[in-house]
């Protein structure tokens, strides 16, 4: 691909890496550093602009595929709890907040569902980095 400036885009993406994994290595279990929604917008925030700068925009959703999950979990709990009660059926799953706080309430370890969201977090951005050599 032809990319201006990409120089400074490869430094910019090591920065990043290392700035995620230095913050990894003190989140790991029992964490002693805390992202926080500030954080996390950051670094959705600096995704989405690397993928608009290497035009690959329709790859957030594979790369992001966990982030996507717990955004669609939300949604259908917000929607599911906007229908009035009278018409409400059986619930979809455990009504507790994301994705994640349901299998919590289900009795997986934290760590578990951590250490899964993982690999398929990695299994998709495996994905991702072979679907860019597809055009």
């Amino acid at each position: 691909m032809d990319i201006p400036n990409l120089g400074e885009l490869s430094i910019f993406i090591g920065a990043f890496i290392g700035a995620c994994v230095g913050f990894l290595w003190y989140n790991a279990y029992p964490a002693q550093v805390f992202m926080g929604d500030t954080g996390s917008l950051a670094l959705g925030g600096i995704i989405a602009s690397l993928a608009i700068i290497i035009r690959k925009e329709l790859l957030i959703p594979i790369i992001c595929g966990i982030f996507f999950v717990e955004l669609v979990s939300v949604m259908i709990q917000v929607a599911y709890f906007n229908v009035p009660k009278r018409i409400r059926g059986r619930q979809a799953y455990i009504p507790d907040g994301p994705l994640h706080h349901h299998y919590q309430k289900k009795g997986y370890h934290e760590s578990k569902i951590v250490t899964r969201f993982w690999i398929i977090g990695i299994v998709l951005a495996i994905m991702s980095i072979v679907t860019l050599k597809l055009q």
